[in-house]
C-alpha cells in the first residue's frame, strides 16, 4: 500500500470510529503492513481515548507472567502524556494482519518480542494522538501548539495555568488528520520509563479475579478429558465409544487426532471415563524407541563423515590441523518438558457456521490455522478470547488443544466443552525441547588465545517445523546452508572473537514432538559454549573471566555486562571459603546476560548460595519487571539444570508428574542479584535471556570446587 492509499484508509477509519462513538482512535502502524491490510481496509490495532479521557489499547502479545501489558502501557502513557491511572489493555479477538509481526508472519507471543517489537509503533501513535489532541487545545484556547504540553491526561497551558482534558478534546482531536511524522518526546521527559511502576495486573490476580483458560465458565458447559497415544507417532487403530456410554454424566465421545476426547457433565467424569475407554493404538516404528537409542543416533551422528557446514569464517580446518595445544569436550542435554503451573486447556463454542475459543495462548493465528485447516473454519467465523496464561515458555503455542476443543463441542451439539489436560497427558504426551549433543575441538595459540574451533552438533533441525528454510535463512544471515537458528542459536552468530571457526550441523530427525522451551536453542548452546570456553581458560591456565575478555575486543556490550557481574560478585577477590564462583555469559534475543553463581560444596554434595546476574537489554523500560524476570529465568533454569529430563522407553515418556520430573522448591532457590546495565543499546528481550547463562555458570562453579567437569544434563545425574 502507498503511503497516500494508507492515510486514506487510516482517516477513514477514523472517521469510523468517530461515528460508532464519542473517540479519537489513531491505527498502531507497522511499515510491513503495507498490503497486508485485511479486506476491509480498516487497522484494528489502534489506540482509543474516550469523552471520559480512558485510553485503550489492542495489542497482540498475552500476558504470560511476564509483565509485558504493563511495559506496553509505560511506552504508551510516557509518549502520550495520559494519566497512568487511565489505560487499559485489551486483545484482539481475531488474529488479523494488524497484530502479526512482520518477519513471523503471525500473531504469537514469542522470542521476547513483546517490548522491543512493539515499542516504536506504540511510541509513534501516542505521539500521533497526542500532536491532534495538542492542536485541537490550541484552537479552542486560541494559543500556539507549541505553548502547550501533554501531561496526566490534560493538555496544558503552563503561562496561564489552563488545563484541558483529554476526554473533552477527542471530538475536535478526531477530525483532524493523523501527522505522519510527530515529534517524540526526548528521553529525558520519559518518566515513567525507566521505573518499577507496579504491574496493571497484580490486584486482580491477587485478589483472585484475573482469569485463566482454566478458569472460564460458560452456561450449560460441559467438560472435555483426553486419551491420548501414549507413543507419540501412532494413530488410534480402533475405538468402541459405547464402553464409556453408561458411565456417570458421559455427553459424547470426540474423535481427535492421536486419540480421543471424552465429554461429561464434570471433568472427574470425563477424566474417569476417558480412563475407561476401550481404545487401541496402531503399532508404529518407534514402539521400541528409547532413550539409550537416541542418545546413540546422536553420537554416530557426530562420527558422520559428511556433516555439512552450517558456519564458516577464516581458514578453520588449516588452523585446527596446526601445532598448538587442542582442547576436546563433548556435551549434551535431555529432552525436556515445559511443565506450565496451568495445565493445558481450552474451552470451545463451535458449531458449522461459528466457532468461539477461550483460551490462554501464545500462538492466536496457530490456533486460527489449525481450525482452518482441520475443520475449515472460516476466518471471518472465528473468534478468540485470549485468557492470561499460568506459564508458556513457547508450549502455549500450538493448537492441537483448540483443535480438540472444537471437536469435543461438535460431538456435543455445539455446547461449550472445556478440554483440560491432567498434568500426566502435558507431560507424557506434550511437546519436548529437544535432545543435543555437540562435540567441540580447539587449538590455542602460544598466547592461550583460541586460534581455532570446530563445533560439530547433532540433534534434530526443529526449524523447520516452523517453517524455515535452513537455506533461505543461511542466505539472509550470510551463514552458509543447513544454518537452523532453532538448533544453532548462539553457536553460529556467538560474539567471541575467533579467527578460524566452524560449525556443523547433524541432523537427525526424531518421532518425538518438539517445541520451543524458553530460550530455544540457547538453552543447550550456551551450556555447551560457556562450559568449554572455561575448558579452554584451564587448559590456558587464566582466569575464566580474563580469558572471556581476550575474546571481547571490540564487543562492547559483552564487556560490559562481564565487567558488571564481576564487580557485583567480587570477582576479583577470592571466593570465602568453602565457596566457588563460576561465570558464563550469553548473548540472546537481542540482549547480553552475564551470571555468576556461587556454590559451596562438601562431601554431601553441593548448594547453590547465590547468583549475580547482569543485563545489557538496551533500556530497562520498567526495571522491576526486568528484575523479576531475570530471576524467574534463574529458577527455572536451576530446576532444568539439576534435576529435570524426558526419557524414553518403548516409545513413550516414562516421567509423568512433578513427583518425577520436580522444579526447583522454595527453599532451594537461591537469591538473585541483579544489576541492569544501559550503555545506549537497542532494545533487546527479557523473559528468555536469563535463561542461557546458569547452566554454564553452574557447571563452572562446581569446576572451581571440585575440579571435575559436569558436560551432561542434568546434575542429578551425577550425584
Amino acid at each position: 500500500m502507498k503511503l497516500q492509499e494508507l492515510s486514506l484508509t487510516r482517516r477513514s477509519f477514523l472517521a469510523g470510529a468517530v461515528a460508532a462513538g464519542v473517540a479519537l482512535v489513531v491505527p498502531l502502524r507497522l511499515p510491513a503492513w503495507a498490503g497486508q491490510g485485511e479486506a476491509a481496509g480498516l487497522s484494528q490495532a489502534y489506540i482509543r481515548i474516550d469523552a471520559s479521557g480512558r485510553v485503550t489499547f489492542l495489542l497482540p502479545t498475552s500476558e504470560m507472567g511476564q509483565g509485558t501489558h504493563t511495559g506496553q502501557a509505560q511506552i504508551l502513557a510516557d509518549e502520550l502524556g495520559a494519566d497512568w491511572s487511565s489505560i487499559e489493555v485489551g486483545m484482539p479477538n481475531q488474529p488479523t494482519s494488524d497484530y502479526r509481526i512482520p518477519f513471523i508472519g503471525q500473531m504469537r507471543s514469542v522470542g521476547s518480542f513483546g517490548i522491543r517489537f512493539w515499542h516504536d509503533p506504540l511510541r509513534l501513535a501516542a505521539a500521533q494522538a497526542r500532536e491532534m489532541l495538542t492542536q485541537a487545545a490550541a484552537e479552542r484556547l486560541g494559543v500556539a501548539p507549541e505553548a502547550l504540553h501533554a501531561e496526566s491526561g490534560f493538555i496544558v497551558h503552563a503561562e496561564s495555568g489552563r488545563r484541558v482534558p483529554f476526554g473533552e478534546l477527542v471530538a475536535e482531536a478526531s477530525s483532524l488528520p493523523v501527522p505522519e511524522a510527530p515529534t517524540l518526546r526526548p528521553d529525558g521527559e520519559r518518566t515513567l520509563s525507566g521505573r518499577a511502576v507496579p504491574r496493571l495486573d497484580t490486584l486482580e490476580k491477587v485478589t483472585g479475579r484475573a482469569q485463566y483458560g482454566v478458569d472460564v465458565e460458560r452456561e450449560g458447559q460441559l467438560y472435555g478429558a483426553v486419551r491420548l497415544a501414549p507413543v507419540y507417532s501412532a494413530e488410534v487403530e480402533s475405538i468402541d465409544e459405547s464402553s464409556v456410554a453408561d458411565m456417570p454424566g458421559v455427553v459424547a465421545v470426540a474423535r481427535v487426532p492421536r486419540g480421543a476426547v471424552v465429554v461429561a457433565d464434570s471433568w472427574w467424569q470425563a477424566r474417569q471415563a476417558a480412563e475407561a475407554l476401550d481404545i487401541t493404538f496402531t503399532a508404529t516404528d518407534a514402539d521400541e524407541l528409547s532413550s539409550e537409542a537416541i542418545d546413540t543416533m546422536l553420537r554416530e551422528a557426530l562420527e558422520r563423515p559428511d556433516v555439512p557446514v552450517s558456519t564458516l569464517r577464516g581458514e578453520a580446518e588449516a588452523t585446527l590441523a596446526s601445532d598448538g595445544r587442542v582442547v576436546e569436550a563433548e556435551y549434551s542435554v535431555p529432552l525436556l518438558a515445559h511443565a506450565c503451573m496451568e495445565p493445558i486447556n481450552c474451552t470451545a463454542e463451535s458449531t458449522e457456521e461459528r466457532t468461539e475459543l477461550w483460551i490462554g495462548t501464545q500462538g492466536q493465528d496457530v490456533v486460527r490455522m489449525t481450525l482452518e485447516n482441520a475443520l475449515q473454519v472460516p476466518a471471518n467465523q472465528f473468534f478468540i478470547n485470549t485468557t492470561y496464561l499460568g506459564g508458556g515458555f513457547g508450549r502455549k503455542t500450538h493448537g492441537e488443544i483448540a483443535l480438540q476443543a472444537a471437536l469435543a463441542s461438535r460431538a456435543a451439539g455445539g455446547r461449550p466443552v472445556k478440554v483440560l489436560w491432567a498434568r500426566e497427558d502435558d507431560v507424557r504426551q506434550g511437546q519436548y525441547r529437544q535432545t543435543m549433543r555437540c562435540r567441540f575441538r580447539a587449538v590455542l595459540d602460544e598466547a592461550g588465545d583460541i586460534a581455532g574451533m570446530r563445533i560439530r552438533v547433532a540433534g534434530p533441525q526443529m526449524g523447520r517445523e516452523y517453517g524455515i528454510d535452513p537455506e533461505q535463512r543461511a542466505r539472509e544471515t550470510g551463514n552458509l546452508a543447513n544454518f537452523d537458528p532453532f538448533s544453532l542459536g548462539g553457536l553460529s552468530d556467538m560474539h567471541y572473537v575467533i579467527p578460524n571457526f566452524v560449525v556443523e550441523h547433524a541432523v537427525v530427525d526424531l518421532p518425538i514432538p518438539l517445541c520451543p522451551w524458553r530460550s530455544i536453542a540457547y538453552s543447550f548452546n550456551g551450556f555447551f559454549l560457556e562450559s568449554f570456553m572455561d575448558e579452554c581458560a584451564a587448559a590456558a591456565g587464566l582466569d575464566p573471566l580474563a580469558f572471556r575478555r581476550r575474546h571481547c575486543e571490540g564487543q562492547e556490550r559483552m564487556l560490559a555486562v562481564l565487567d558488571r557481574v564481576a564487580e557485583m560478585s567480587r570477582w576479583s577477590e577470592p571466593a570465602p571459603e568453602g565457596m566457588a564462583r563460576g561465570l558464563a555469559v550469553v548473548e540472546s534475543y537481542g540482549s547480553y546476560v552475564a551470571q555468576v553463581v556461587e556454590t559451596r560444596a562438601d562431601d554431601e554434595g553441593f548448594q547453590v548460595a547465590r547468583v549475580h546476574a547482569a543485563i545489557d537489554c538496551g533500556r530497562a523500560i520498567n526495571p522491576g519487571q526486568v528484575e523479576a524476570q531475570i530471576q524467574g529465568s534463574v529458577i527455572d533454569a536451576l530446576g532444568a539444570a539439576l534435576r529435570q529430563k524426558v526419557t524414553i522407553r518403548d516409545g513413550r515418556a516414562e516421567q509423568s508428574n512433578f513427583h518425577d520430573y520436580p522444579l526447583l522448591r522454595i527453599g532451594e532457590a537461591p537469591p538473585v542479584a541483579v544489576g541492569i546495565v544501559e550503555i545506549g543499546s537497542p532494545l533487546g528481550g527479557v523473559g528468555e535471556p536469563g535463561v542461557p547463562p546458569l547452566a554454564p555458570a553452574l557447571a563452572n562453579a562446581l569446576f572451581a570446587a571440585t575440579q571435575q567437569r559436569i558436560r551432561h544434563l542434568p546434575f542429578a545425574d551425577h550425584a
